[in-house]
């Protein structure tokens, strides 16, 4: 109780000192009366006049601190909007670099069977293609995209006090992640025990062309959800600025979802917590 009276007199000493201020000067005036040094016109005019000048200094001392208030809150919310563009600008670098790297490898699961359809036309050709290199190019590229993902999340969390309202939104492309990676080290499994004369057959090649078009239509899919990401927060930390905002993205095929549609807040804590306790579950060398 003592420190909140305390704190309530520090925070307000100059009403404090305006009042015993002006107390003092009306019990001068009351002295004076009283020893008959003042008339009572003298005594009701200077009282007046004291109420009047205090009114007045009151309401500018209110005046002041509204005014240093206001100017406190306007640099917090200049500092913070300038924390949120250099989010922004850290986090659009690692979504343009991380969308790249999706990018070449859908390609190339794009390219994979049509290529091998070109070589499977003249056996002699066959016989040239490099089953191993077209795998290591795919791994590759699959580590490039494990690369730019773990700079996107560390990019996010050196930042997120700054954009902690997107975080289910990150949670969730960052699953989908997770999923595509296990289908691609299955699907590179599948193709490392293809021999040659099975890559020939036309049901082979239609079997690799179904997977290589699904893993693919996955990768459009994050790749989507990224720039869905970008829009969020392009729009929630930039449209304020410029009075305006960049459209949403609108599938014309309604089997593929907007970011927003999909990542409902509850939905994926609920899921974050389920993949986390198996994790958890989950034995050594399992």
């Amino acid at each position: 109780m003592l420190n909140k009276i305390k704190h309530f007199l520090i925070s307000n000493s100059l009403y404090v000192i305006t009042i015993l201020v002006g107390l003092l000067f009306v019990n001068y005036l009351k002295s004076l009366k009283s020893k008959q040094l003042i008339t009572d016109k003298e005594y009701i005019s200077s009282f007046t006049t004291i109420v009047g000048w205090g009114i007045a200094l009151l309401l500018g001392l209110m005046h002041l601190q509204k005014t240093r208030r206001d100017n406190r809150i306007a640099k917090k919310e200049e500092f913070k909007k300038s924390l949120e563009i250099n989010a922004f600008r850290e986090i659009n670098k690692a979504v343009t670099e991380l969308s790249d790297a999706i990018s070449k490898l859908g390609v190339s699961f794009l390219i994979l069977p049509g290529n091998l359809k070109l070589y499977s036309i003249d056996p002699s050709r066959m016989l040239t293609f490099d089953k191993f290199q077209q795998e290591q190019k795919l791994r590759n590229e699959s580590i490039n995209i494990r690369t730019n993902l773990a700079n996107f999340i560390l990019v996010i969390e050196s930042n997120e006090i700054a954009v902690i309202r997107f975080d289910h939104y990150r949670k969730y492309i960052q699953f989908q992640f997770d999923d595509i990676f296990d289908k691609i080290e299955k699907f590179l499994a599948y193709f490392s025990n293809l021999r040659i004369e099975e890559l020939i057959t036309v049901e082979k090649q239609r079997e690799l062309k179904e997977r290589c078009d699904k893993l693919n239509d996955e990768l459009w899919s994050i790749g989507s959800y990224l720039f869905d990401y970008r829009i969020e927060l392009m729009n929630s930390i930039m449209g304020n600025i410029f009075d305006s905002r960049v459209p949403i993205r609108k599938p014309r095929d309604k089997k593929y979802k907007v970011l927003t549609e999909v990542a409902i807040k509850e939905e994926v804590e609920k899921e974050a917590e389920e993949r986390e306790s198996k994790v958890f579950k989950k034995k050594p060398g399992d």
